[in-house]
């Protein structure tokens, strides 16, 4: 009898062996490597990786500035053929590439890196530079497991945007502003040290796994203006849920944008559009995001949040949105941020 299960733990082992491993990538990894990750599919052509695991037998081609490019294969054992981390002294920047898109109102761009004459795209912002306003933005979100520090970096215009669009996001400015439309005593914002209001980001950078890809949403065509505490409260909350939704075989793709512009009353009572720069950078009233599952190509979720924390009573629901059941469970404040879900299938955006 023992020689059987001997004999059956062997045939076992024998056959576990013989399975080719994929390769992972973890944290470390990610976190002390500043090349862009890519590979080449099957027509040849570079594809930037988005997954933490790497098929066996692919080969990773690691891109920097000037034709400097390492290969590391994954090999049948579960490890690359160079250790990682790996880095360079000059690293590749994601840049905006304008291109035709019939759904934008204004100008679509690409966001993405420039690879053998190819523009390998990340995500993509639909700009109206008329009213200094990012109507949405989307991307493919993957599914990882970890979540590595997000990089410092520097915000880019892109020379799309100004520097003084830009510096409107300063919240001594956004006081000055404040104080402009709604009279020197408007209590909104009472101190120009206060931070009420700051760069919300359309694709969050967690949304990314690679350094790079990261980095990449460090940009004012990703930015629109929306309560810090939404931000970081009930906002995020959805972000991290979505993202634990995704299933390891597909991704989701994610659309999130404004809607409308932010009225407050003055201190004679009337209503103001809030604009952060002249009549440019409106405060959207609204911020939504609409969730949609790449495999079965179904829209599955649109979330939808009330852009204001002065206003301490619920909103109604607007008329563009036909009120769900919200999968899962959200406090409901100014603070934190009033959230409607609303019915993917009648949802205009």
């Amino acid at each position: 009898m023992k020689i059987f299960f001997l004999i059956q733990f062997i045939v076992l082992l024998t056959f576990a062996l013989s399975i080719k491993g994929d390769c992972q990538i973890y944290s470390n990894m990610v976190e002390g490597t500043n090349r862009i990750f890519t590979y080449r599919d099957e027509a040849g052509a570079y594809q930037l990786l988005r997954t933490e695991t790497v098929p066996s037998g692919l080969t990773l081609h690691m891109f920097c500035h000037g034709g400097d490019v390492i290969e590391y294969q994954c090999q049948d054992n579960g490890q690359f053929t160079t250790p990682f981390p790996m880095r360079c002294s000059k690293p590749m920047v994601a840049n905006a590439k304008p291109v035709r898109d019939n759904e934008c109102a204004g100008q679509m761009y690409s966001i993405g890196h420039q690879i053998n004459g190819a523009h390998l795209e990340l995500f993509r912002s639909c700009y109206d530079a008329r009213n200094g306003r990012v109507l949405y933005a989307e991307s493919d979100v993957y599914y990882k497991s970890y979540f590595p520090r997000r990089p410092f970096v520097d915000v880019t215009t892109d020379e799309i945007v100004t520097p003084a669009e830009g510096t409107s996001y300063i919240k001594r400015n956004i006081y000055s502003v404040f104080c402009s439309i709604l009279g020197d005593k408007q209590d909104y914002w009472r101190s120009p040290y206060d931070l009420i209001i700051n760069r919300g980001h359309l694709v969050a950078s967690a949304d990314f796994l690679f350094v790079d890809q990261m980095s990449s949403t460090f940009r004012y065509i990703n930015f629109v203006p929306q309560c810090k505490s939404i931000n970081d409260g009930n906002w995020e909350k959805i972000e991290r849920w979505v993202r634990s939704q995704i299933p390891r075989s597909s991704p989701f793709h994610i659309k999130t944008g404004g809607i409308d512009v932010l009225n407050l009353a003055d201190v004679n009572g009337y209503d103001r559009p809030v604009y952060l720069y002249n009549s440019k950078l409106p405060v959207p009233q609204w911020i939504y995001k609409v969730v949609r599952d790449v495999a079965s190509g179904k829209r599955i979720y649109v979330f939808l949040s009330f852009n204001s924390v002065f206003q301490k009573n619920p909103p109604s629901v607007p008329a563009f949105c036909q009120a769900v059941s919200c999968p899962f469970y959200l406090s409901q404040d100014s603070k934190n941020g009033y959230i409607f879900c609303c019915n993917p299938e009648k949802f205009p955006y």
